[in-house]
C-alpha cells in the first residue's frame, strides 16, 4: 500500500484556536473526509473565555466547549481542548506541551491548521504551535508533561484560508488547492449552528449577526475560483520531513482542485 493510503481508522485532526474556527474554515472538508471513513478529531487551543459581554470567563468557556463537542459529534467525531486561554496564546513551553499532548493523543494521518498569516495573533500563534507539534510529537524524548506515546509518523499538514480570505494587508494567501464542499454545505452549516454563544458574541462585539451567512459567502467566493458552488481553500505544508504528495487529492479526487 502506498504511503498515505487510507487504512482502517486513519485519523484527521483539525486544530484551531477558538471553538468554531475549524467549522468556519474547514468543516466541509472534514465532512467529506468523514464520509470517506476517516475518524474526525477537532481541537481548539483556547476556550473562548473572552466571548461574552456579561458571562464570567469560566461560564462562557464551559458553554463554548460544550458547543464545540456538539459540533464534532455531527460528524461522529471527538473534541479536544488544549487548555489555553483566549487572547493569551503564545509560542512558549506551556503551549508547546499542550499542543503536542493533543497531537499525540490523536496520532493523526492528516492535520488541518490555521494559516501562518491571519487577522488575529492568537490564530497565528496557534498555527506555529500546531506546525511545531506535528513535527516534534514523533520525538520520543520530548516530554509533553503527560505519559502519552509519541506519534508514529509525520502527518500531512494543511493550512486553511485566512478569515475573510485575506491577510492583514488585504492580500490573498497562496492557496494551493480548493475542496468542493457543495454536497456537504448543509452539514457545515449544521456544525457551525452549534456555536450559538459565538454567534451572540459576534453580534455584540463585531456588530454583525450573519454568522452562517458569512460562512456561506466566504465558501461561495472560494467556490467561484474553481467553478464550484461552495469550496474551502488550503495550503499544503511541504517542509522537511512531511509527506510531499497531496493526500487530499488522493482521497477526494475531483472534489480537490489543485491551483498550481
Amino acid at each position: 500500500m502506498a504511503r498515505g493510503a487510507k487504512k482502517a481508522r486513519d485519523r484527521v485532526l483539525a486544530f484551531g484556536c477558538h471553538p468554531d474556527d475549524v467549522e468556519f474554515m474547514a468543516g466541509g472538508t472534514l465532512a467529506l473526509l468523514a464520509k470517506n471513513g476517516y475518524e474526525i478529531h477537532i481541537a481548539c487551543m483556547a476556550g473562548g473565555e473572552m466571548g461574552s459581554p456579561t458571562q464570567p470567563a469560566q461560564e462562557i468557556r464551559a458553554a463554548r466547549l460544550h458547543e464545540a463537542e456538539t459540533a464534532a459529534f455531527v460528524l461522529g467525531g471527538r473534541f479536544h481542548y488544549a487548555g489555553g486561554q483566549d487572547l493569551e496564546v503564545e509560542y512558549n513551553d506551556f503551549y508547546r506541551r499542550q499542543t503536542t499532548r493533543v497531537m499525540r493523543e490523536v496520532d493523526p494521518l492528516i492535520v488541518l491548521a490555521p494559516p501562518p498569516a491571519d487577522y488575529l495573533v492568537d490564530h497565528e500563534e496557534t498555527s506555529r504551535l500546531v506546525r511545531n507539534a506535528a513535527y516534534i510529537a514523533s520525538v520520543p524524548n520530548y516530554d509533553c508533561g503527560v505519559p502519552t506515546r509519541h506519534t508514529r509518523r509525520f502527518p500531512y499538514l494543511y493550512y486553511w484560508n485566512a478569515v475573510g480570505l485575506k491577510d492583514i494587508f488585504g492580500r490573498p494567501l497562496p492557496i494551493t488547492m480548493r475542496v468542493d464542499i457543495s454536497s456537504v454545505i448543509r452539514t457545515k452549516k449544521k456544525m457551525l449552528a452549534c456555536h450559538e454563544s459565538q454567534r451572540q458574541w459576534l453580534a455584540h462585539h463585531n456588530q454583525w449577526d450573519e454568522y452562517t451567512e458569512t460562512m456561506k459567502r466566504w465558501s461561495r467566493a472560494e467556490g467561484e475560483a474553481v467553478g464550484a458552488e461552495f469550496a474551502e481553500g488550503f495550503i499544503q505544508h511541504l517542509g522537511n520531513g512531511h509527506p510531499q504528495d497531496n493526500i487530499l487529492k488522493q482521497i477526494l479526487s475531483e472534489l480537490c482542485i489543485e491551483c498550481r
